[in-house]
């Protein structure tokens, strides 16, 4: 299948949100689906491999792979995706600026009062980017803490709305917030900060090859899941979607969409594992059952 990318530019008092259309191949009826004919907004945030537009403008990452075969392959929507800002992700889907968000994000208790998540779709860890050779020591959130309270001058950045700022805030430690992923980066290039810390898989993919950064060992802190993101009142399209996901990830399908984008078998989340127990259940008890034995 063919895929006719069409671009256009609204600006917002946010900024530039680009729009681009994606004819799902099933969109002229033939596969049967319910969204036949209909479209269906999607948000992407820009942070690789998850979901960003490449270098001439098309939407692209794991998460884009995997909502083109649900809704326009098997359910039958034509898409269209927009890029925005991480904290317009979800009022903007409340908002009805968009059906969907496509960004990987991970589930907790904070944003399941706010949407409603597809199941489990990605498992994350944590790395550090920091300057080539590591000169500070820090490979997790502990080392952070322990230099910070001996009272070295170690400057962290983390994504606004991450999982990461809200883990910091609970053990204390000092950080700054970055609006998106390239500028955290930036951030340690230019030596305006230390650290910057991020999903593994996306620090490993964005800065891995820089001569003049590394990126520290991946460590988990607590367990981080992400999936695709519904507006509450949206049950059939989220349900719709479950039963495609659950399908590819019995057949093996899932796992060979998301390994293009860097992801293996060890980023495939418990199988028994549900979006509800990551809404309601206790992270360290999530952690400790799923991720410590």
């Amino acid at each position: 299948m063919t895929h006719k990318t069409s671009l256009a530019v609204r600006t917002t008092a946010t900024g530039s949100i680009v729009l681009l259309a994606l004819a799902g191949c099933g969109s002229n009826g033939d596969n049967g689906g319910e969204g036949d004919g209909d479209t269906l907004n999607i948000a992407l945030f820009g942070e690789e491999p998850y979901s960003w537009l490449d270098d001439s403008g098309e939407p692209t990452g794991a998460t884009i792979a995997v909502a083109e075969e649900i809704f326009g392959e098997r359910m039958g929507y034509d898409i269209e995706v927009e890029q925005t800002d991480w904290d317009n992700l979800i009022p903007g889907l409340n908002a009805g600026n968009w059906d969907v968000v496509s960004a990987g994000m991970s589930i907790n208790a904070d944003r399941c009062a706010e949407a409603e998540f597809g199941e489990p779709e990605l498992l994350y860890t944590t790395s550090l980017l920091v300057e080539e050779g590591n000169p500070l020591d820090v490979n997790d959130f502990d080392d952070l803490l322990e230099a910070q309270e001996s009272g070295e001058n170690i400057d962290v950045v983390a994504l606004t709305g991450g999982v990461e700022a809200p883990w910091m805030d609970d053990m204390g430690i000092d950080y700054e917030g970055v609006g998106n992923a390239q500028d955290g980066i930036d951030f340690v290039e230019g030596e305006r900060a230390d650290v910057f810390a991020l999903t593994a898989i996306s620090l490993s993919t964005m800065a891995g090859d820089s001569d003049s950064m590394d990126v520290t060992e991946p460590f988990s802190h607590e367990l981080s899941v992400g999936a695709h993101t519904f507006r509450p009142e949206d049950d059939d399209l989220r349900e719709e979607f479950n039963e495609h996901l659950n399908e590819l990830k019995e057949s093996g399908e899932y796992l060979d969409i998301v390994s293009e984008f860097g992801f293996t078998e060890d980023e495939m989340p418990p199988a028994d594992l549900t979006a509800q127990e990551l809404c309601d259940e206790d992270p360290a008890e999530l952690t400790e059952e799923y991720l410590d034995n």
